[in-house]
């Protein structure tokens, strides 16, 4: 009797070592090379391994993720397994390893918890589908981090739908802004809520001398074509057309009715781009018409003035902003400042219909 009490004790001491025994001999087994065993058996060790791995102790698990992280082929269901398992565990498979699919990531992005998010954020060359589903999910830290990542593959949703959340989330700007998918559309929208300094940047990237597009096509920009919506999105490529001094003095002098309609008449934008520029809080669109426009110096003072009125008083600009914005109408070119407005003008058009981000920054 005492005997086989002994007996019974032992092989309760023993089961924990042989069950780990088994397992890490499944798991040598199923790193062997594809030379080794069958499709079918390398199936079957996956399948056992994906189930049974969480009888591991964290150090084994670890230890195995890391082992997995170095294959190019191996156990995909089993480095599935691991890759939500803790943070820990998960990390080298999900920063390095090469076994999952891009379907495997949105999987764990989706089923995972924010610290497996976390970890993809930062995986190499991370790919566009998984990118979005973190978009989707994640909050705004961690899509700052997924900016960071200079080597995740962004769609062109994604980057329209993050340029749309800047305005609510500043902290998005300048990693968003250093993100080359950035379109030149997108810029120009966020502009519109981004502090002066990044406004400045804007204009210096996106915007160009135009001298090649007028050459080509000089003969057929100037014909009238009878389509407004193509009319205005063609602006955006003809050559600036300044307006009529004697023109602009009667406008300034509040002459010619509503300003915002006179000056947006005149500049062939819409009245209601025309509007936001005058009452601008930080001026940078106000230099940018007056150039675009081919207004000088004592034009472009008056003109401030009269968008102070306009204010009726409210958001008087200081001297500091007066020098930002009189460099801005020094240093820009004619050309670059026209393309600028009428960008503005058709990304605004096209925001009528979506106004949640200007709301936002308003």
């Amino acid at each position: 009797m005492a005997l086989e009490r002994y007996n019974a004790t032992a092989m309760v001491e023993d089961g924990p070592r042989a069950r780990d025994a088994v397992l890490r001999r499944l798991a040598d087994v199923a790193l062997l090379p594809a030379s080794r065993t069958s499709p079918q058996e390398r199936s079957i060790l996956d399948s056992v391994l994906a189930y049974a791995v969480a009888r591991l102790d964290d150090t084994a698990r670890l230890r195995l993720a890391e082992r997995l992280a170095l294959q190019v082929e191996g156990p995909r269901e089993l480095a599935l397994s691991l890759a939500l398992d803790s943070k820990e565990i998960a990390r080298p498979i999900l920063t390095e390893g090469m076994l999952l699919k891009d379907g495997d990531l949105v999987h764990v992005a989706r089923e995972g918890g924010d610290d497996h998010r976390a970890l993809l954020a930062a995986r190499r060359d991370l790919p566009a589908s998984v990118a979005d589903v973190l978009i989707e999910l994640g909050d705004t830290a961690l899509i700052v981090a997924l900016l960071e990542n200079r080597t995740a593959e962004l769609s062109h949703r994604a980057v329209e739908a993050l340029a749309r959340r800047s305005a609510a989330e500043p902290e998005l700007q300048v990693p968003l802004l250093a993100r080359p998918e950035l379109s030149l559309r997108l810029a120009h929208l966020v502009f519109w809520w981004v502090p002066p300094q990044m406004r400045l940047e804007i204009l210096t990237r996106f915007t160009v001398e135009r001298q090649n597009i007028h050459d080509a096509m000089e003969d057929l920009l100037s014909a009238q074509l009878g389509d407004v919506p193509l009319e205005a999105v063609l602006s955006v490529v003809r050559r600036p057309a300044p307006v009529a001094r004697q023109r602009l003095a009667s406008i300034l002098a509040g002459r010619d009715g509503d300003l915002a309609e006179a000056l947006a008449a005149e500049a062939n934008i819409r009245p209601e781009t025309m509007f936001r520029i005058l009452t601008d809080h930080d001026g940078e669109p106000l230099a940018v018409f007056a150039k675009a426009i081919g207004m000088n110096r004592k034009e472009f003072g008056d003109l401030i003035v009269a968008a102070v009125d306009l204010r009726k008083g409210s958001a008087i600009p200081a001297k500091a902003d007066l020098e930002r914005i009189g460099e801005l109408f020094d240093t820009i070119s004619t050309d670059r400042a026209d393309l600028a407005l009428h960008c503005w003008d058709t990304v605004l058009a096209n925001e009528i219909l979506r106004p949640t981000a200007l709301s936002a920054e308003a």
